[in-house]
């Protein structure tokens, strides 16, 4: 499962691939032609030239204004769709970054007043969070809004992806069936609490009292209010799992769709009693690598009130890169270790595809304010025909000081199956940064794959932990868990922490006729493996985490690693 934004895109973990949902039906003929084109460039694809931008309006939302005004509506319909910008009508969702303030109290005052200023322009004000105001406002009026003094930066609001790719075989392979007709330690007031915090619950109403506990705890932080997430199913999928293997915790399902709407939704779970989060979502562009961002500092908050978080480790091992820039032959574009410019995956027809680049000049965080990046880089998606690549796609966004380092395209496609590849460009840098890169909707590894960092955030949190994936009938069969992403973070810090199973039957994807496999799945095993301990016996959270490590079956080197952390999950003893 693989898929969505942040950093201009933080979610992020796709929910991350995290789009996370690891299809088995649907390989790609062996009669396609795969031969990589060589590296000509299409004569109208060779020069691309950096737009000049507002530095104030992230890059997709510049260029979509531009389109408005230039090509009209329906021009400007498929590009929000190429980019992934939500409009309705002729409005855009989003996220006014309100001015530098020393202090959260200096906000409020500030933000109050941009409110008013964004619906004397039409918009509506749909949440906040501390300086960040998602709204809806008319494209015309973009360039206005951007020249409040009070605004700081307007971009798209950031999603996560999921990680996903009839009672969970996972429960006699971790050992929970040994465990769920012992009598709770606590006899009053019934099972542990467990949040599913995800992107939308289509269908769990059919399922109550079956799949799912006969009564749940729903809350939506979307604007519209949808609990399905528009038809999401993949937080149904993943409640069914916690209650297979804690039957009598008490479930929360909260969903949301932006950075902004989580941090409010976890707001409201940090007051709810919840003793477990679990969180089979990922978010590329989201921070440094370090467990530092707006993402992570959610994790911190959930943890500073007693909530263990469980985070899906990521989909991405095949799909990641990450090495320092460099340039021998002096024209300005990455040359990859394989000496080519290059960085390329195959795409099977109709498949949307795209690429997240980051780079370490993340600066600081505080309580509210990231300090920006002044060290610009560029990127350029491509496809092949006709033996040459062709440009389809720029994020050229300026980094002028308080932008971030990151740069996206995604949602591109064409109707037949081709290589696709991106070119890294320094516009202007004083240093070779390291660059980082996440791929969406390729087939296979991408050439030049570095398995290893390839967590997504939030699961690189020193506060979550983090669960990457094993197949359930055998903790070391292949392939099932080779796209299951690995630390070390880029602190060194190992990571995942655990793994868990995978590629197991629900009602929910058992009806669409696929397995629920990526760590999307082996989240919820992780976090209701802690739930029933917490039940089932006298020990704090932070002694049943250490009870899992010392019973988990090491995998790999001997060892806490990055690839299965303490090792694959089991409840009973060796």
């Amino acid at each position: 499962m693989r898929n969505k934004k942040l950093g201009t895109i933080f979610l992020v973990f796709f929910l991350i691939g995290l789009g996370f949902i690891l299809f088995v039906p649907g390989k790609l003929s062996l009669q396609e032609n795969r031969s990589l084109p060589p590296e000509r460039i299409a004569p109208d694809s060779a020069a691309p030239v950096k737009d000049v931008m507002n530095p104030k309006i992230e890059y997709a939302l510049g260029k979509l204004l531009d389109t408005y005004r230039t090509q009209g509506a329906d021009r400007v319909r498929d590009f929000a769709a190429k980019r992934n910008i939500k409009l309705v009508g002729d409005r855009v969702r989003v996220v006014a970054e309100s001015r530098y303030s020393k202090t959260i109290r200096a906000i409020i005052p500030e933000v109050a007043v941009l409110k008013n200023q964004i619906q004397a322009l039409g918009g509506t004000v749909e949440t906040t969070s501390l300086n960040l105001i998602q709204c809806q406002v008319p494209i015309s009026t973009l360039e206005v809004l951007s020249m409040n003094p009070l605004v700081r930066y307007l971009r798209r609001p950031l999603r996560p992806h999921t990680t996903a790719i009839i009672t969970s075989e996972g429960v006699q392979a971790t050992g929970a069936d040994l465990w769920q007709n012992l009598n709770p330690y606590r006899q009053k007031g019934g099972g542990v609490n467990v949040c599913i915090l995800d992107v939308g619950f289509d269908g769990y109403q059919s399922l109550l009292g079956s799949e799912l506990p006969a009564s749940v705890t729903i809350k939506s932080f979307r604007s519209d209010g949808d609990i399905t997430g528009g038809g999401e199913v993949h937080g149904t999928a993943c409640a069914e799992i916690v209650h297979d293997m804690a039957s009598n915790a008490n479930l929360w399902l909260v969903n949301f769709d932006t950075d902004v709407e989580q941090h409010e939704a976890v707001d409201y779970i940090s007051s709810q009693g919840i003793y477990v989060v679990s969180y089979s979502l990922g978010w590329w562009n989201a921070g440094d690598g370090k467990g530092t961002g707006p993402i992570d500092r959610d994790v911190d908050r959930a943890a500073n009130s007693g909530i263990v978080w469980v985070s899906a480790a990521g989909n991405d091992a095949l799909d990641h890169f990450e090495g320092t820039f460099s340039d021998p032959d002096g024209d300005s574009y990455y040359e990859f270790p394989d000496g080519s410019e290059f960085l390329s995956w195959w795409v099977p027809a109709n498949t949307a595809t795209g690429a997240y680049l980051n780079w370490d000049d993340w600066g600081s965080w505080n309580n509210v304010f990231y300090r920006g990046s002044n060290q610009d880089y560029d990127l350029y998606l491509y496809y092949s025909s006709g033996g040459v690549w062709n440009l389809a796609g720029t994020s050229a966004g300026l980094q002028t000081g308080f932008q971030w380092p990151t740069e996206d395209i995604d949602g591109f496609s064409i109707n037949r199956s081709a290589w696709w590849g991106i070119r890294i460009r320094k516009a202007n840098a004083t240093r070779n940064c390291k660059m980082e890169v996440f791929v969406a909707g390729n087939s296979g590894a991408i050439n030049n794959n570095v398995p290893a960092g390839s967590l997504v955030a939030p699961a690189d949190s020193g506060s979550a932990v983090a669960v990457g994936a094993v197949d359930w009938s055998d903790d070391s069969r292949e392939p099932y868990h080779t796209y299951s992403s690995q630390g070390p973070t880029h602190d060194n810090r190992i990571k995942p922490d655990f793994s868990a199973p995978a590629r197991v039957s629900t009602s929910t994807y058992k009806t669409l006729g696929y397995w629920f496999s990526g760590t999307s799945a082996a989240t919820p095993h992780m976090a209701g493996a802690i739930a029933l301990l917490k039940e089932k016996t006298p020990y704090s959270l932070e002694q049943v985490i250490i009870i899992l490590e010392g019973r988990a079956v090491d995998l790999g080197d001997p060892g806490k690693d990055n690839i299965y952390g303490a090792g694959s999950l089991k409840l009973k003893k060796k």
